[in-house]
């Protein structure tokens, strides 16, 4: 598939069909890669998994890239905005880093920085916002390195591993983003 957005080391294309398959799943199956996501509570399938790429990329109100390799192509993962509020100019942002041999190399930050420079030049998105799992200090400490600011918390709010764990709201203006 063609890039839509092109960084240094990966570009960002439109997340397909032709994605579903038995790594974009093991992704979802693992303990460590799911742990700051909703995603991996449950067990899923490939079937499941299409079902959710199909209502994702037919969702008008979803954007999601595949997050593709440079070097050889390869989809590591996906980013996402979704929940666009267009009286609010706000969204939220959604990453899957799932292929654990990009983990430590500054690719989540640079997947951000275009996703995020996109949600404001191209968008025009006044504010950005997520949500992260206290369990997980790598997304928190890269989201801060952004320049998101901690905006609330949902104190012991999900399950997760046998202990319950905060989820904390942050947020980004286009000025913040560092």
């Amino acid at each position: 598939m063609t890039p839509f957005i092109n960084g240094e080391t990966i570009y960002l294309r439109a997340l397909g069909s032709g994605d579903v398959n038995s790594t974009y799943l093991s992704w979802l199956n693992d303990v460590e890669t799911t742990k700051g996501l909703l995603a991996g509570r449950y067990p899923s399938t490939l079937q499941q998994l299409d079902d959710y790429v199909q209502r994702a990329t037919s969702d008008p109100g979803t954007v999601m890239f595949a997050i593709c390799s440079r070097k050889d192509n390869t989809h590591i993962g996906n980013i996402k905005l979704d929940h666009f509020d267009a009286v609010d100019g706000t969204c939220e942002l959604g990453l899957l880093l799932g292929n654990k041999d990009y983990w430590g190399k500054g690719i989540g930050e640079e997947v951000c920085r275009l996703t995020l420079q996109y949600a404001f030049n191209t968008l025009n998105i006044r504010k950005v916002l997520l949500a992260v799992y206290s369990n997980n200090p790598a997304a928190i400490r890269l989201y801060e390195k952004l320049g998101f600011v901690h905006e609330g918390k949902l104190r012991q709010h999900l399950f997760c591993q046998g202990e319950y764990i905060d989820k904390l709201y942050m947020g980004l203006f286009k000025n913040e983003l560092v």
